[in-house]
């Protein structure tokens, strides 16, 4: 495959899935040259620019520009990328040996065939990380489109019954989403290996017993009701599809059919996004209206004035995350400070995979320290170096707001204060609400 056939297969892969899966599922190919000429290309776009952004381009505070050093971005992108060459083939290898429990028929290079072109959205989305905050929803939205990508192309290339789809996927995505979360665990220096094994071992019986029954309090009991909700997100996909062929199930005929077909596949893709972070009723989460986060914010921190303020709120594939932040100054300009709320709410669902990754760290040297913990069941993140007066404090409320301080300070103490002058108390009494209502 050379450049131009690369691009076309991207191309056709992403918007016209219908057409593209039964000519990928029986076209030769080989372990290698999927590798060679496809993955290892696709798999290093997230990488290359995630070091783009955070070592050459940098996130802009204060009006000063900060960066990753050279090496350690580069060692991190170097990692990400190897982690993921490897994670995409023992993928393959789950989704081989799982085939004949889904009357499919075992075939490693179409098992590889399956993951590689299903993960084309999601590589792709990976640029977007170099675009301030709508990035994170671009590479969500690729994420979830690669979802829907994969329930497609399964009975072209492990040759299943449609019907036994949903099923196969739901096990191939919950087995993913744990492996990407340790691939990330390990590129930040995290272990937690051996909960990440059960809770993956856990949710595949889950999945396939039905006489299997986990406490609705416990991980396993969240991870397995992340599992019904990616069932009604293929229910989701099936409906969708449904309406697209016509009542009688007969199918569009000729080109008239083929706009009505990718829309069908964005309204699929976008309503399993719905199903799967969204409210009991399908319908997308509300995040709260900037203007209120806004409202949180307070008017001085540690005799620092607020110099200005920002909000909004970005949309996409029905997902809503709404960002809210000030800036302080003291007087001589010496100490400069950044509050920044964010309100996610699809990440309340995703409350059991970051259980799953929950662990504490703490280092300290002469200038400072970095620390990671959970209090009162809120994930804090700290971070202080008193040779330049810098540092960050982040705390989780409620499984979806994030409040975060960063800047200079005199010490951390006014850091750790400014994310205290908001009352988070108010913040956990929204998501607990939400949680309720939805």
């Amino acid at each position: 495959m050379n450049d131009e056939g690369l691009i076309s297969r991207v191309k056709s892969i992403l918007f016209d899935p219908r057409r593209t899966w039964p000519l990928i599922g029986e076209e030769p190919a080989t372990v290698a040259g999927l590798y060679t000429r496809y993955i290892m290309i696709l798999a290093a776009l997230p990488a290359i620019f995630t070091f783009v952004k955070t070592s050459l381009i940098g996130y802009s505070m204060f009006g000063a520009t900060m960066r990753t050093g050279i090496v350690a971005g580069l060692l991190g992108a170097l990692l990400t990328y190897a982690l993921s060459l490897v994670m995409v083939y023992v993928v393959a290898l789950i989704i081989n040996a799982l085939a004949p429990s889904f009357r499919g028929q075992k075939n490693q290079v179409q098992a590889l065939k399956v993951i590689a072109y299903a993960y084309t959205a999601a590589w792709v989305a990976g640029i977007a990380v170099i675009i301030p905050w709508l990035g994170g929803i671009i590479g969500l939205a690729g994420g979830i489109y690669s979802i829907y990508l994969l329930y497609l192309g399964l009975p072209h290339t492990m040759k299943n019954p449609p019907e036994k789809s949903l099923a196969y996927t739901i096990v191939i995505v919950v087995i993913t989403l744990v492996l990407s979360l340790l691939i990330g665990a390990v590129v930040a220096g995290v272990t937690g290996i051996g909960a990440i094994g059960a809770g993956a071992g856990a949710l595949g019986k889950s999945s396939h017993s039905s006489s299997v029954v986990f406490d609705t309090d416990t991980k396993l009991g969240q991870l397995a009701a992340f599992g019904e909700q990616m069932k009604a997100a293929g229910e989701r996909m099936e409906a969708a599809e449904s309406r697209s062929r016509g009542k009688d199930g007969s199918g569009a005929k000729a080109t008239a059919a083929d706009g009505r077909s990718r829309d069908a596949d964005m309204a699929s893709a976008e309503a399993a996004m719905a199903a799967l972070f969204g409210g009991k009723d399908g319908k997308p989460l509300e995040a709260l209206e900037p203007e209120q986060l806004k409202g949180l914010l307070p008017a001085s921190i540690a005799g620092m004035p607020r110099t200005g303020t920002s909000a909004s709120r970005e949309s996409a594939m029905g997902m809503q995350v709404s960002n809210a932040s000030a800036d302080y100054a003291s007087e001589d300009g010496q100490r400069r400070l950044k509050l920044t709320l964010s309100d996610a709410p699809m990440m309340a669902k995703m409350g059991a995979f970051r259980g799953l990754m929950s662990s504490e760290s703490s280092s300290e040297t002469q200038d400072g320290f970095e620390k990671t913990y959970t209090r009162n069941g809120r994930h804090i993140e700290e971070e202080w170096n008193s040779r330049s007066g810098r540092g960050a404090y982040e705390v989780m409320v409620g499984s979806r707001f994030t409040v975060k301080a960063e800047g200079t300070a005199e010490n951390f103490q006014q850091i750790q204060s400014a994310v205290e002058s908001v009352d988070l108390a108010k913040l956990e009494a929204v998501a607990k609400a939400g949680a309720e209502q939805h």
